[in-house]
This record gives structure tokens, sequence and C-alpha cells, in this order.
């Protein structure tokens, strides 16, 4: 899926003050939705994938920005979200302060000189995700949207996790097209949380099993996410060792354009889910 455009007939461009702005981006792509307040339904979504160069970032940015004019209109609320695969850390919140993070950072992930880090908390777990930023990119949306904070995908994932009720470790995959980012919660603590660069369906099901001997749990529930849905092979191979194997889903508390229907996997679950 290079590009996807879906558009409900509902949607008017002069009635954006009424509607809600999504963006997520990464080195793989960029997504953009807008949710209509008054039927509290998605009516919009856009996708387009690229190569993960982050140099070209920003101008990729630039040029969807200019295609679409409708990502400067004045909108009810707007969040960001950065997908970042290998590229954050999280530290426990006494360990963050800015100059000590970021040397903490350092020692473990590269910190390019056209890069900065942001500080997102993760209240439910009193941790702190360091995330890398490209400056130009981070500029480049802060003019875009003033004032709106550029979260991470992982951060929304852990802070969203607290409202779980199941008493079982609970072991987090979300896929992109070529890493893994696992996070493994048990009792409202972070057992672990790394990405995994990933080459087949083969490496997914190690990385998965090893995470989980390592940590010796026995009979998680596992949350797939991102790049799968269930014709994709690790689903069904993860199904073979485990019980509890779920895709998570779109939230339905709200309603979606039918067009929605044509989703082809479990990608925009983050986007989507407010």
């Amino acid at each position: 899926m290079q590009h996807l455009l879906l558009v409900d007939e509902t949607f008017d461009l002069n009635f954006t003050q009424e509607y809600h702005l999504s963006i997520q981006f990464s080195l793989d792509g960029f997504s953009f939705c807008i949710r209509d307040g008054l039927q509290n339904k998605y009516i919009y979504l856009f996708h387009k994938e690229f190569s993960g160069n982050p140099k070209f970032l920003h101008r990729k940015l630039k040029d969807i920005y200019s295609e679409f004019d409708i990502l400067d209109a004045d909108f009810k609320t707007t969040r960001i979200i950065y997908s970042s695969p290998g590229k954050m850390m999280l530290l426990p919140k006494s360990f963050a302060e800015e100059q000590a993070g970021q040397a903490i950072y350092q020692l473990n992930l590269d910190l390019a000189d056209d890069e900065e880090l942001s500080f997102l908390p993760v209240a439910a777990y009193d941790q702190v995700l360091l995330t890398a930023v490209p400056r130009k990119v981070k500029r480049f949306l802060n003019d875009k949207h003033p004032g709106i904070l550029i979260q991470n995908e992982l951060e929304l994932l852990l802070n969203k996790s607290v409202r779980q009720t199941s008493t079982q470790p609970v072991l987090n995959a979300h896929l992109y097209r070529n890493q893994l980012t696992l996070t493994l919660l048990d009792q409202r603590a972070i057992r672990f949380c790394n990405s995994f660069k990933y080459r087949n369906d083969n490496d997914l099901l190690y990385y998965i099993l090893n995470v989980l001997q390592s940590e010796q749990i026995d009979g998680p529930a596992i949350q797939l996410s991102g790049r799968v849905n269930k014709r994709y092979p690790i689903y069904h191979q993860l199904r073979q060792y485990f019980k509890n194997v779920t895709i998570i889903q779109l939230n339905s508390d709200v309603y979606y354009s039918y067009l929605f229907d044509q989703l082809p996997d479990a990608r925009f679950v983050n986007l989507l889910n407010e």
C-alpha cells in the first residue's frame, strides 16, 4: 500500500473548525486523518509511504503540505504523532533531567547533529520517553501547528495501557516495515521495551519468543498492531504457541466512514484511537 486516500462524501472543507486533525509520520511514511466532532465519525484518511532516509524527511513533509492545503486549515484540535523505532529510550523520571538524560541517551543511541531530543512523560509508569526528532522537521511542524506537542507512538501506547484490566502479563508487538517494537507490561510495570530490525517472519517469532523466555513469562496476552492482520503468517505462528493472541482493533466508541473498511491492516490504530 504505497498510497491511500479515503474521503467520505460528508467531508466539507468549510466546517474544519468542527473537525479534529490527527497526523502521524515516520521515516516510513506520512498519514493524517480527520474526525468530524459533530458526528463523532472519521471521514478522511490519507497515507503515503516513502523510503526511510532522515535527511529527506523534511523535504517530503513540505511536499505533502504543499499538495494538501487542508493541513493548513483551522481545526478544532490537532495532534501530531512521531513513530521512531530504534531512536527512543525509556528512563525513570528521576534520571531524565535534560543534561543527564541526553548523556545517557548518547551512551546507548546515536544522536545526529541535526536531531534534538524530546522528553515525553509516561506518567502511568513514572518514566520519561526520550526520542530523537530531526530539528528541521520539528521546526517545520511547530511553524505549521504552533503550540502542538509532537507525541510519540510508544508514549501513547504506554499511557493508554493502564486502562487495560488484564491480570496477566501483556506483550505489545508493533510491526513497522522492517522494525519491531516490543513492550512487556506486567502489574503496571514495564518489564521490557526495545526495538529490533527484522527481515522475515522467523525473525519476528524469534524476538518475541526470546523476550518472553528471558523474562520467564508463561502464558502472556499478546497484542499485535502495525503492519499485521489475521492473514499474516506471524499471527498464525504465535497462535500455535499462545492461546491469547489478538490484533488491536479500532476504537468502538467512535464511528468510521464505510470507506475505512478498506484498511488493509492495523497500522493506523494509534492514529485513529485517540
